[in-house]
């Protein structure tokens, strides 16, 4: 979750030369050869690993991936297994789910929402407002629903992709000029989106106008008036400088973001059996280790926002139920007609 910046595609690029961009970030090293046609290189007992994300490296996430995940499996492999980190460096989103599919890419860091758009429409759900409550819920529907090979890994595998866990990026917020704790606050305010259908479908039922604006056009729009609100995590509130142009940051965490480590299969499958128990069991452990990291970051964030004369209402003051119940009708059109669940089954399962 992320920014929603608008991405120039690269894929062709990336199709024609089936060589993904290089840039530095030597660290770990690994143990065996890899037969597939991934990115990753063997020299001997040695292997190196290509890891990417979208985010730049000054990014909380990335500094969390190389702190909890690349810096542990180069001491536990003792120093075999090498990570080149692409932090960046590739393009958007469907540039770096390119260069994992082509195997120019071993390893990425995605959202559900992403692999949603790309391969399986009918497990938005994962990422859509007002579905997830928190990182236990989220684990919940992961392995019911995401993981098996009968939901959304079965796709992904058709596809040559394989899920792995899951760590936190952040929850989002609502930004006003107003304070918002109820659904009434927001009746017929017009709300900026990211074009995503399910997104404009709940948001729409609960009341709100949405008003389409390309995000490198947000803070001018809501600085002349042409939206009044928009929604996102508190570090894009802050890193667009919106505080400028709203004075208040609602946490209504509708929508948890998360991020998956997703392995190209045929790289996977080229490991040996040791190596490839290694990488899984470091990132399953370095996801909660990451998530407790970028939480509390994500803590200090709020903390910078209040220090900007932000007026941050609370988790607490906010009913998120009755938003949830608000949305309600929206949200069962979309599991009828789209998801592959029930919302009912997902809102209770624990």
């Amino acid at each position: 979750m992320v920014h929603d910046q608008t991405e120039q595609s690269r894929r062709s690029l990336l199709k024609k030369s089936g060589v993904a961009l290089s840039i530095g970030m030597a660290g770990l090293a690994g143990c065996s050869t890899n037969s597939g046609s991934s990115n990753s290189q063997s020299d001997g007992d040695n292997l190196t690993i290509t890891l990417a994300t979208t985010q730049p490296p000054e990014n909380i996430s990335v500094k969390a991936a190389k702190k909890h995940f690349t810096q542990p499996l180069e001491k536990k492999s003792d120093g075999k297994i090498s990570v080149n980190l692409k932090a960046g460096s590739l393009g958007g989103t469907e540039d770096n789910l390119d260069a994992l599919e082509s195997g120019t890419v071993d390893i990425l860091h995605e959202s559900p929402t992403a692999l949603a758009q790309r391969w399986a429409s009918k497990y938005s759900f994962a990422g859509d407002p007002f579905v997830i409550k928190d990182m236990d819920h989220y684990q919940a529907v992961t392995d019911k629903y995401l993981k098996p090979d009968d939901g959304l890994n079965g796709i992904l595998k058709k596809n040559g992709v394989q899920l792995g866990d899951a760590f936190y990026v952040g929850n989002r917020g609502f930004t006003s000029n107003s304070t918002v704790k109820t659904p009434k606050d927001v009746q017929g305010m017009k709300l900026r989106l990211p074009q995503y259908d399910t997104w404009t479908k709940v948001w729409g039922e609960i009341g709100a106008d949405v008003t389409p604006v390309a995000y490198d056009e947000l803070y001018s729009a809501l600085q002349t008036g042409v939206v009044d609100a928009s929604e996102g995590p508190i570090s894009q509130f802050l890193s667009v400088s919106l505080y400028e142009v709203q004075s208040h940051f609602s946490v209504t965490n509708h929508l948890l973001g998360t991020k998956h480590f997703l392995y190209n299969q045929e790289f996977m499958n080229g490991l040996s059996d040791d190596n490839r128990d290694l990488i899984t069991s470091t990132a399953s452990d370095a996801v909660k280790k990451m998530t407790e990291q970028i939480k509390s970051n994500e803590s200090s964030l709020y903390k910078e926002a209040k220090q900007k004369g932000t007026n941050v209402v609370p988790a607490d003051k906010v009913d998120r139920e009755a938003f949830v119940n608000a949305g309600m009708p929206a949200l069962k059109q979309l599991s009828k007609n789209k998801w592959a669940v029930n919302i009912n089954d997902v809102l209770n399962l624990k």
